[in-house]
């Protein structure tokens, strides 16, 4: 009723001043402006969308919208170190309220706030402010303590209440920010929070273990519901002086209210006679995506985020291509190889991760200035790595620059002992001038001065950690921010611009970075989900950090093939689906993947134009729908959107589940388009368009599929889908397969062919499957899809896709893994049948689908000169002073692809360098007078027998008058006796190919000689 009587009060005030002429006849009249009375001894506090009242015989207040009671009898409370009890506003003592006008500030116009003075018998004062603002749906709360003597205080809950609730909604959800990018964003219903790691300052030996949930969200928290979106979202408006989390406690029924909530801060201490909490941002929308969304504006106006107005950062980082090896060797041919076919298309940074090796007997200083030189002499720019907080050095050693150890400047516990990190470093105090000094000395001299123009700052979570500060002031939050405001302001100040990127870092503080890692590895699983998954969903529950508090956020690299992990690389579905979260997450594409070892249908991937596009304007997808992922092990949400720059809504649709085929249906109104308007529905990856609809668009995605969605006003004059020619055609299989196996050509999913057909009597052999098409065919594109269920992955090793040329088969490619689908594209040919011919499988290989197709304007390659066929020997000598040649010829002028038979002899270590492939041009006497192509191949994975590993030199504009040659060699790696830990290749010496012949040479390519006569060939093959 008293509500009911101050809104007419309200509209009454309205139409008087309309009436005196204060406001104009016709203007927009905006909502309540912000209204705080007293009567008796509660307080009530207004905007015409949220309503506090303050109770000041208890010291207890409420906190509605509308009839919405969203939390009551909320009180203030803080703690002191050494006491495990808390003193709180409903404690004995007197209270009064004061209210002040704010006026307009970056949240808002019309501000008030309320100041809460609850003076207690115990001989404090805690004083709660709230400020509110006209026409916005949250306020800002903060408390200061007072005592006239000294307290340290290690525990500030400005706003706790046993009860939380969002009014009407039968979906109802928590959403949970993690601590560090270490750990994940999580969903999970009100009452079955699920579980969690949910890990803070992890100390070295300390394990991350799964269990129940304990509430704790880390800067911001949220309690929606995922039907009708209505959500409160409450977390850190400030983090100036500690770290800020929200506490939640399960409901105890499904859909109900959450039994306890509160925003407080903790981490560390505080010590004095007024000490104070960070500001609390706290909020009701009737859309919560829109709530975290603000809440990330509002985050920014104390702490602006770092605009970047050069383009976003695409290019390629070395981690997950050579881990520990980056060479010199590796990395200037990489950059060559990123011009010549990448940079165009707006690759454009070639950045060092981890354990840069330069030039043998060159400073580190000195090396790192030759790689920028050697980019930014292609016209690129150079990026590279620190992790700035980690001690790497004895203690003992003198920080550069200063008179102090690192024992020093090492962060202590309470009783003096340096502390170890969970990545077993010890950790700099940045209170302390040593190490200010030191962080500096990296800034300049690892950063600055080399000319790097991209730095990625990692595990600089470890700048948190509380321990005993040198300034004894200080907690692990105020050391955090001033190591942090060294880097940024060091790199700002630089000559040249440069991307602050973090990694392992924690949400907020913002205002350090341009950009900040979403989530962790993405190599690194968990439970039961995989690397990609988890980054994925990690990308999806932060959208809304992309443009509020960093100009872009960075969802780990892409690897469309993860090159580096041998026969368990990555399948063309899972690189598509990391793909699609990459490329929807918010600008930042690095490629962390061996490019030059990348196949064809994998490198389609990093060349479509149409990703790059939306990866260049660097927007965030947010998620249709959540699932209750990570808390509660559900899948990553499979219907992701974003509004591109021409109002096209933008879709990525996943399916997580790599063993069934799943249905998805987005409705166009739940995207903020018409239900009643046709619009025109294009794929990005392939390019192709698929029809017109209206009100809402369905799909079943195949096991592991992933495709991105244009949905445009706009017509299109992009091709739809080609026919699939093996449509109705007979399949047939080997009779080495047992008659139970079998195939099965069916009608699939999308109309395809689906061609079941698996082995069950060995695992090599005269092992096939044919489609018959009937009369001769143009065909220029073929599709395999292997069959990979529960726990059984994919089983063939290696494989040569044919053509029947009328009288035989003839190989078109060969290679070692298919996977879920393997795309192969080739010039044209005429045949009436195409095979799949298996030369060796782990286990039982098994075909689920064949799909052929003739496409217009459809190129690729295939083979042209192949000596595989040949019996061959191995042996295993490439090393620092032995490198191994074989010379060819060339039928035309480009050279594609080479299929390679090597492998690496592994016995109890790695070889110590990575295996370098090196296409030469060579003089009359078949000597090396020019390097044409480079490439490196970690040492983890290559194949443990002689396997085709095809490489891609993608050259063009050769002579084909010239001879040239393939070289393996391996300068680091142990010249001893031994052939054990030792790349090794294939070989056989009866001629078996007749343009060339296998040379040696025993001091590291300074001279060679030709072996057996000349009869000696390695074994390999060329395409065209």
């Amino acid at each position: 009723m008293k509500q009911g009587i101050r809104r007419s009060l309200q509209v009454m005030l309205v139409f008087m001043l309309l009436a005196a002429g204060s406001i104009p006849f016709g203007a927009a009249v905006s909502a309540a402006a912000v209204v705080i009375s007293q009567a008796g001894s509660v307080v009530t506090a207004t905007n015409g969308e949220l309503v506090i009242t303050y109770d000041l015989s208890d010291g207890r207040g409420d906190f509605k919208s509308g009839s919405t009671v969203i939390m009551s009898d909320f009180y203030s409370n803080y703690g002191v170190v050494g006491s495990t009890s808390r003193i709180s506003s409903y404690d004995a003592g007197t209270r009064s309220a004061s209210w002040a006008a704010i006026g307009a500030d970056g949240y808002g116009t019309g501000g008030k706030q309320l100041t809460i003075t609850n003076t207690l018998v115990s001989g404090s004062t805690i004083i709660l402010t709230i400020k509110m603002y006209e026409n916005r749906s949250f306020v800002l709360a903060g408390m200061t303590v007072n005592k006239s003597v000294s307290q340290a205080i290690n525990f500030m809950e400005p706003i706790a209440s046993a009860n939380l609730d969002i009014g009407a909604g039968s979906d109802k959800r928590i959403y949970t920010t993690p601590y560090t990018n270490n750990y994940d964003f999580g969903v999970a219903p009100v009452n079955d929070f699920g579980s969690s790691q949910n890990g803070n300052d992890r100390p070295y030996g300390a394990g991350e273990t799964w269990g129940a949930f304990n509430g704790t969200s880390y800067w911001v928290a949220s309690m929606f519901d995922n039907t009708n979106k209505h959500g409160f979202i409450a977390g850190a408006a400030t983090t100036f002086k500690w770290k800020s989390m929200q506490y939640l406690r399960q409901a105890s029924t499904a859909n109900g209210s959450l039994t306890g909530f509160s925003v407080y801060n903790a981490g560390g201490q505080q010590s004095g006679t007024s000490v104070a909490s960070d500001q609390f941002f706290l909020g009701y929308f009737s859309d919560y995506q829109a709530g975290l969304e603000q809440f990330g504006e509002m985050y920014a106006v104390a702490e602006p985020k770092l605009d970047w107005t050069d383009d976003v950062p695409i290019g390629f980082n070395t981690w997950y291509a050579y881990y520990t090896y980056p060479t010199a060797d590796a990395m200037l041919p990489m950059t060559d190889y990123f011009e010549d076919h990448l940079k165009s298309l707006g690759y454009n940074y070639m950045n060092l991760d981890c354990c840069y090796q330069g030039v043998e007997g060159a400073t580190d200083l000195q090396n790192l200035e030759d790689f920028v030189d050697y980019v930014h002499g292609k016209g690129m720019k150079a990026g590279t790595y620190s992790a700035p907080f980690a001690i790497f050095d004895d203690l003992a050693d003198t920080v550069p620059g200063t008179s102090y150890t690192f024992g020093n400047i090492a962060l202590k516990d309470a009783s003096g002992s340096p502390i170890k990190s969970y990545i077993n470093t010890y950790i700099v105090d940045a209170t302390h001038p040593g190490g200010r000094a030191y962080i500096q000395w990296i800034m300049d001299n690892y950063h600055v001065s080399p000319g790097f123009d991209y730095v990625k700052l990692d595990f600089i979570d470890l700048g948190m950690y509380d321990g005993k500060f040198y300034d004894t002031t200080k907690n692990g939050m105020q050391a955090y921010r001033i190591g942090m405001e060294i880097m940024r302001d060091t790199l700002l100040a630089a000559p040249q611009d440069i991307y602050i990127n973090e990694s392992i870092a924690p949400l907020l503080p913002g205002g350090y970075a341009h950009g900040r890692r979403t989530g962790v590895d993405t190599t690194i699983g968990l439970e039961s989900y995989p690397g990609i998954e988890r980054q994925a969903f990690n990308a999806a529950a932060s959208w809304w950090t992309n443009g509020t508090l960093y100009a872009y956020n960075d969802v780990d690299m892409i690897f469309p093939e993860s090159v580096i992990d041998g026969f368990n690389k990555v399948t063309l579905n899972e690189g598509t689906l990391l793909s699609t979260a990459i490329a929807l997450g918010g600008g930042h594409w690095l490629v962390g993947d061996n490019v030059p070892f990348i196949s064809d249908d994998r490198m389609a991937i990093l060349q479509n134009e149409g990703i790059l596009d939306l990866v260049k304007k660097g927007n965030a997808a947010k998620p249709v729908r959540m699932t209750n992922f990570y808390h509660k092990l559900e899948h990553s949400p499979s219907a992701i959107y974003l509004t591109d720059t021409n109002g096209d809504r933008i879709v990525g649709l996943s399916n997580w589940d790599m063993n069934n085929a799943s249905s998805v249906t987005v409705s166009f109104s739940d995207l903020g388009l018409s239900s009643s308007t046709a619009f025109t529905l294009t794929e990005i990856y392939s390019q192709t368009k698929l029809g017109t609809y209206t009100g809402s668009f369905a799909r079943t995605l195949k096991p592991g599929e992933s495709i991105i969605v244009r949905i445009s006003a706009n017509a299109s004059s992009l091709p739809t889908a080609p026919t699939n020619l093996a449509l109705g055609k007979t399949a047939t299989a080997s009779s080495t397969w047992t008659a139970g196996a079998g195939y099965e050509a069916s009608k699939a999913i999308d109309g395809s062919l689906s061609t079941r057909w698996s082995a069950e009597n060995g695992t090599s052999g005269n092992q096939w499957l044919e489609v018959n098409l009937g009369p001769a065919t143009n065909v220029n594109r073929v599709v395999v899809s292997e069959y990979g269920s529960g726990n059984q992955s994919f089983q063939i090793d290696t494989y040569a896709l044919q053509y029947w040329n009328g009288s035989s088969y003839v190989n078109l490619s060969q290679n070692f893994t298919v996977g879920d689908r393997r795309i192969f594209n080739f010039p044209t040919v005429s045949t009436s049948k195409l095979r799949l011919y298996v030369k060796t499988a782990r286990f039982i290989p098994s075909i689920q689908e064949i799909e052929i197709y003739n496409v217009a304007g459809n190129t690729g390659s295939r083979i042209d000169q192949d000596n595989s066929g040949s019996a061959y020997s191995t042996y295993s000598d490439i090393r620092a002073s032995i490198q191994r040649m074989q010379t060819f010829s060339l039928t035309q002028s480009s050279l594609p692809r080479m299929d390679v038979y090597l492998y690496e002899n592994y016995v109890n270590k790695l070889p110590e360098d990575n295996l370098y492939l090196d296409i030469v041009l060579l003089d009359a006497s078949s000597n090396p007078v020019q390097t044409l192509f480079s490439a490196a191949l970690h040492p983890s994975n290559i194949p443990g027998a002689a396997t085709p590993y095809a490489v891609y030199p993608r050259l063009t504009g050769l002579d084909t008058t010239k001879k040239y040659g393939l070289v393996l060699r391996s300068p680091e790696t142990l010249d001893d006796s031994s052939t054990s830990n030792k790349y090794g290749f294939a070989y056989n010496d009866t001629n078996p190919y007749a343009g060339g012949f296998a040379r040696l040479s025993t001091n590291g390519g300074s001279t060679w000689s030709t072996e057996s006569s000349g009869n000696r060939d390695l074994i390999f093959t060329i395409y065209k």
